[in-house]
């Protein structure tokens, strides 16, 4: 099975970085440079809620957190080198001040706190107008813009985007088997036995909200660059919603299962459209087979398919 994966793993990569090849320097490329962008993002919550067990209804607001630091400073006259790191402190210290008290309860008092933490968010960004430009948005966002070099075009922002993506996915993988890692599946699994095992379940579950955040105010930021344009309709509570629904459906605790729901349920809505409204129909009927069929993600469905071949062999 590691030697079909070691074989898969290039493949794939040859597969992305093609992607721009067939779909052209448009709107289609487009999508699937924001499909990255919701990659990255779902890479974040799967910290909380796919290895520490946490629901986090937050990270569409930490999203746009990122977005607009990145936007305001770099129209601000900022060089875009400085911004991730703005973006990903301003993250940071949200989460800091919304984790510190309400993680140490048990419970689902992350996932109320995040859902008005979220529309706090959504109301500063509408109401503080002369800053956030509230409803109309931000135009003419500065580029991202590296050591004098001008990233241009869809092509280069999706070279730049995917390998932004890669070195989440090697982060992700690295914390998971590390030991802050195997604390988070304790936590998830037991809280009281990972206490009883010496695991401080507190501060596992607070770092873990910390790198999910730090994960969407980057994402954000690579948004606001390469977009150059936001809104507050991108960062709603629908679009939190969405997020969860992209980890549920790829499978949770599971960084391909994270990489497969995002942009699946990014792209599927686009391949859809041509249906009108019933595209919305099938869409809802599609993620509902998904959860029925495949209650651990998609990600899970390769080994039962695989293991169930294997019976049909025998």
């Amino acid at each position: 099975m590691k030697k079909q994966q070691r074989l898969l793993a290039p493949l794939l990569v040859a597969a992305a970085l093609a992607a721009p090849a067939l779909a052209g320097d448009g709107y289609a490329l487009q999508v699937l440079n924001i499909a990255i962008l919701n990659c990255i993002v779902v890479l974040g919550l799967n910290f909380v809620t796919g290895w520490t067990g946490q629901v986090n209804f937050g990270q569409a607001a930490f999203y746009g957190l990122g977005a607009y630091t990145t936007a305001i400073a770099t129209k601000a006259g900022l060089p875009w080198i400085t911004t991730p790191f703005l973006s990903a402190l301003v993250a940071l210290i949200a989460a800091l001040v919304l984790g510190m008290p309400t993680l140490r309860l048990r419970s689902y008092y992350l996932a109320m706190t995040t859902i008005g933490f979220g529309e706090i968010v959504r109301l500063i960004i509408v109401h503080w107008e002369p800053v956030t430009g509230g409803t109309s948005g931000l135009r003419a966002i500065p580029g991202i813009s590296l050591f004098g070099f001008t990233v241009e075009g869809q092509i280069a922002h999706f070279y730049l985007l995917f390998a932004a993506l890669a070195l989440a996915a090697l982060v992700a993988h690295r914390i998971r088997h590390s030991s802050l890692g195997r604390a988070m599946l304790a936590t998830r699994d037991s809280e009281i036995a990972a206490e009883l095992s010496g695991v401080d379940t507190v501060r596992t579950k607070i770092l873990a909200f910390v790198i999910g955040s730090i994960y969407a105010g980057l994402a954000g930021c690579l948004y606001a660059s390469s977009i150059r344009f936001i809104s507050p309709d991108s960062f709603t509570g629908t679009q939190a919603v969405l997020f969860m629904t992209m980890l549920i459906i790829g499978g949770m605790g599971s960084i391909p299962g994270c990489i497969i729901g995002a942009i699946g349920l990014t792209i599927l809505p686009e391949l859809l459209r041509f249906l009108g409204q019933w595209y919305l129909v099938l869409y809802g009927a599609g993620v509902i087979a998904v959860i029925v069929l495949a209650p651990g993600g998609l990600a899970s469905a390769y080994p039962r398919i695989r293991q169930r071949m294997a019976g049909f062999a025998k």
